[in-house]
């Protein structure tokens, strides 16, 4: 434990400096109120994460131009962190890179990247590394799967080949068995049912009740949270880190979306704090 404290210490203090400069919900709070991009923007350009990015620029007025460089932020912040990582570190971080480089608030990539990323898990050295890569992928290719499969009956009203056709190949604490079941149901509450069985619901592991709204943000949130708990000293907190800054990314874009259409406060804050 002190020799995982030591090899981290660096690169942990400088995420905890980090996560100290998100947004708070306060500050998302004020954020839907304003009337105009501009007045947005200016709010932005007084905030330490996001000030330097503009870097003097007094030409950045549209949403499309604030939107890019917030986007840009996170990656200026993979590289402060990169910088700080050993070499198995920094290939740690390379991993979960592809998914910064979108976005989006749930990645859009091909399946390949994850069957890949699978593979890469194995060859990390140290069994808590290769826990805190296997618990975040593991559970983001689980969930990402599960709602794909939820969306395809209830919104598409798919066929199993259909669905089947754009899971990801791979399963983690969701049991294979468990996995076919889900697909080929058909009535959206056998699936809840069946779904209630699974690790995640079941256990001293579960990381949801049946009873909470169940979603792929709520599980992943609290999955980082669990980690950080076991694994303090770990790539577990620069992970849940990129998480959160990709989810501020997400409430930024969609506040900024909601000024510009002049969409009502209280239906922005509906979308971004719930």
């Amino acid at each position: 434990m002190a020799g995982e404290l030591l090899q981290y210490s660096g690169l942990i203090t400088k995420t905890r400096a980090m996560r100290s400069r998100l947004l708070k919900r306060e500050d998302f709070e004020r954020i839907v109120e304003f009337q105009t991009v501009p007045e947005t923007i200016g709010f932005l350009r007084e905030q330490e994460s996001y000030g330097k990015i503009y870097g003097g620029r007094e030409d950045i007025r549209h949403r499309g131009q604030v939107e890019e460089l917030i986007h840009n932020s996170v990656m200026e912040d993979y590289q402060k962190l990169y910088r700080f990582g050993n070499e198995q570190q920094r290939k740690a971080m390379e991993l979960y890179l592809p998914q910064l480089q979108f976005g989006e608030a749930v990645p859009k990539i091909e399946n390949s990247y994850f069957t890949e990323v699978w593979k890469q898990i194995d060859k990390f050295s140290g069994s808590q590394m290769r826990q805190v890569l296997r618990e975040v992928f593991g559970t983001q290719v689980d969930w990402l799967n599960i709602m794909w499969m939820y969306r395809g009956k209830e919104f598409f009203h798919q066929k199993p080949e259909e669905t089947a056709k754009i899971l990801i190949p791979l399963h983690y604490k969701l049991k294979r068995a468990e996995k076919q079941r889900l697909l080929e149901t058909e009535q959206t509450e056998e699936f809840c049912r069946i779904l209630e069985s699974t690790m995640y619901f079941k256990g001293r592991d579960a990381l949801v009740k049946m009873q909470d709204e169940v979603s792929y943000h709520q599980v992943m949130k609290k999955m980082y949270q669990r980690i950080c708990r076991k694994y303090p000293a770990s790539m577990a907190p620069v992970f849940y880190y990129f998480y959160e800054k990709e989810q501020e990314i997400e409430h930024l874009t969609t506040a900024l979306e909601g000024i510009r259409y002049q969409v009502p406060a209280r239906e922005i804050q509906k979308l971004i704090l719930q």
